[in-house]
């Protein structure tokens, strides 16, 4: 029997083992911490007694690989998933906004919500529908483009942009309009919008992100998947320009009959033997995009919504953990909230007590009445290396999952899915690359 070892446990790995191990092939994953998941993860907080995520994961009903893996696994109902697309805004002039598309179904139901928006002037909200009727067409193309360019040739005023397209590319791709992909934005578009409008519904976590990974694990390992975990890999070996295993850091080598490296770039770089470096030398140029989650405990109410955008400030998203989350430890604390912040290039670097005064000021700005001593616990979790930037330059560059080796395969959410760097991108890879395996030995 055919023999599969995958180079790390993310959302890549998980998926390529559950997909190949439903095919009877012996699957083994070197993971080099103790758990699998990767980015879906979390960690335990004994000051609230809770265990919070890395970061708060928001995904869309367009995610079919990821949430279909989870469905088949009995992981869904450890999910809310929204009826209709709604989105509420919250802006520095303590004025609230929403985006509900529930009034009529379909389209008109979007039209309409859209139409009724506030805060967006009437010609822009028609500029934003004409554009979205060109993508629709597959009229646009984006040639090489970031989105500010993109945005600003096809007549999207200054509100619009502020107020709707930065708020979703932020969210999206974690990067600035002037550095992400158009082509990625359209790709964006026409999946959640433009081929199935169920496709736009948002999807949050009920539970922490290690409870949602824990029946993926039971189903992987019950069809004999063997993960080696506290594994870090060291070296691909390679024979006549083949890959024919892995050594770890502690000298134990490993060998399979096919390798697929769920490692993002600069984690892979590493292991890449040296007469292989030309072959991969794309590694080096790809660049990242800093993720900063701020979690906050507080004896008053912040926000009733289950989540809000947060326009004109630093923070992004305000996710309302009390309403989301299905099942809370804590008796200590009656509110709990995380915040976002994307892109957080000018943030990340700041000391812990300079990011949380940050955050306070600018609940002050959104919120009229919002005291600090309303926050009780805060806890800070920063990502240096949370996504990589999905510009023009590094589109051009995002590999295959098949590589130069024969039986070598690449997964993870920087190859060339079409997607930003997201779960549904990384799970969407992992099943290409099984697929691939399959392929062969068929």
């Amino acid at each position: 029997m055919k023999s599969v070892l995958i180079i790390g446990g993310g959302v890549a790995g998980i998926t390529a083992a559950y997909h190949l191990s439903k095919s009877g092939l012996n699957v083994r994953i070197l993971e080099t911490t103790n758990s699998l998941g990767g980015r879906i993860t979390a960690l335990f907080d004994s000051n609230s007694d809770e265990m919070i995520d890395n970061g708060q994961h928001a995904m869309m009903t367009a995610y079919h690989t990821f949430l279909s893996m989870l469905d088949d696994c009995g992981a869904s109902d450890l999910l809310n998933i929204q009826k209709y697309l709604q989105v509420s805004y919250l802006d520095i002039n303590h004025k609230k906004t929403r985006l509900f598309t529930g009034y009529l179904p379909g389209k008109a139901g979007f039209v309409l919500g859209f139409l009724m928006l506030g805060g967006i002037s009437l010609k822009s909200k028609i500029s934003i529908i004409k554009l979205m009727k060109l993508v629709e067409k597959g009229s646009l193309g984006s040639a090489g483009q970031n989105c500010q360019e993109f945005l600003t040739q096809n007549n999207q005023g200054s509100d619009a942009i502020t107020r709707f397209w930065e708020p979703f590319v932020i969210a999206t791709m974690n990067c600035r309009l002037n550095q992400a992909s158009a082509g990625i934005l359209i790709n964006i578009l026409r999946r959640a919008f433009i081929e199935d409008l169920n496709n736009s519904k948002l999807v949050f976590p009920a539970s922490d992100l290690k409870e949602i990974i824990k029946p993926v694990v039971k189903k992987i390992t019950d069809n004999n998947t063997d993960i080696i975990y506290n594994c870090k890999a060291d070296k691909l070996l390679n024979e006549n320009n083949k890959c024919i295993g892995v050594e770890s850091a502690k000298g134990e080598k490993f060998f399979a009959d096919f390798i697929i490296s769920t490692l993002p770039p600069y984690a892979l770089k590493k292991i890449i033997p040296d007469e292989l470096s030309n072959e991969f030398d794309y590694l080096s140029k790809i660049i990242y995009s800093p993720i900063v989650s701020v979690y906050l405990w507080t004896v008053q109410e912040i926000i009733s919504e289950d989540f809000a955008a947060a326009l004109g400030t630093d923070i992004q998203w305000i996710f309302n953990r009390t309403k989301l989350i299905k099942k809370r430890n804590s008796d200590t604390y009656k509110y709990s909230y995380s915040i976002t912040i994307s892109s957080a290039d000018k943030i990340a670097g700041l000391k812990q007590s300079e990011i949380l005064s940050l955050v306070m000021n600018d609940f002050k700005k959104l919120i009229s009445d919002f005291d600090e001593s309303w926050v009780k616990h805060s806890r800070i979790i920063t990502e240096k290396f949370a996504t990589f930037i999905a510009n023009p330059e590094t589109e051009k560059i995002r590999p295959d999952c098949k590589t130069a080796l024969d039986n070598f395969f690449l997964a993870g959410d920087w190859t060339n899915t079409k997607l930003p760097a997201t779960i549904e991108g990384a799970s969407q890879s992992g099943k290409v690359a099984a697929e691939l395996i399959l392929e062969l030995l068929n």
